[in-house]
């Protein structure tokens, strides 16, 4: 399986942007520090960089739980088929206010959940089939067996508004970063908000928005897709 790299994805995101954004004409040239530089009448460079609800370090994030439920329902589903033989397809809804603490202990609660479940109907399966696992909100089974059976993480949507400081704050950690840029003559923030990932999903507010100072960068564009939709912030 390929891995995707880091400036893969940025290329993706850009890609798309510029078909919501009407760029100065010049050639793309996909680099690093910044990522994307445009050579026309200016030297333009772009960085790219995604807007996360909170801070990626903790452990209780949102980019680190996504993660780790994924794991945990690949996981599941392995021990499962191990023991089973059965095939079941499983679709597990996480329940953010209950973060996961303990790997090991989830997986295995799952599978005892799927054991004690594998022979009924599909549909939603009711809570007090899992009102001892609080990590959990949601369990749909689809009991049809599939030579392939896939086992999948519920996606949940918070649907928050953007926050001004959260902004400023990625602006500013930018900034700091600036002194690595190769040299040209302006430069230009692209902020992603990717509304498919749980840990990005928010509201661009743009009525009424005030706009960010910025010495470095000439434009503050934040960009959400699947929708295209543009706050230029500066």
């Amino acid at each position: 399986m390929k891995i995707i790299s880091k400036q893969d994805i940025e290329k993706h995101y850009f890609e798309m942007f510029r078909k919501s954004y009407p760029l100065p004409l010049g050639n793309i040239i996909y680099k690093d520090k910044p990522d994307v530089i445009l050579e026309g009448e200016r030297k333009i460079g772009i960085e790219i960089t995604n807007f996360y609800l909170e801070k990626g370090e903790s452990p209780e994030s949102e980019q680190r739980q996504r993660d780790l439920r994924k794991a945990i329902v690949f996981d599941a589903q392995r021990d499962y088929q191990t023991r089973n033989k059965k095939k079941i397809e499983l679709t597990i809804g996480f329940d953010k206010a209950n973060p996961i603490r303990n790997k090991k202990d989830l997986v295995q609660k799952l599978v005892d959940l799927a054991e004690q479940i594998k022979e009924y109907k599909t549909g939603q399966i009711r809570k007090h089939f899992f009102h001892s696992i609080p990590e959990i909100s949601y369990v749909y089974l689809n009991a049809e067996e599939y030579a392939d059976p896939k086992w999948r993480v519920e996606q949940l949507y918070s649907g928050s508004i953007m926050s001004r400081d959260v902004l400023i704050e990625i602006v500013r950690n930018k900034e700091g970063s600036s002194r690595k840029y190769i040299i040209c003559a302006a430069y230009w923030l692209l902020v992603v908000v990717d509304c498919a990932d749980r840990a990005q999903d928010q509201e661009i507010q743009i009525d009424d928005f005030e706009k960010i100072q910025s010495e470095i960068f000439e434009k503050i564009i934040v960009y959400t897709t699947p929708f295209g939709h543009i706050l230029e912030a500066k």
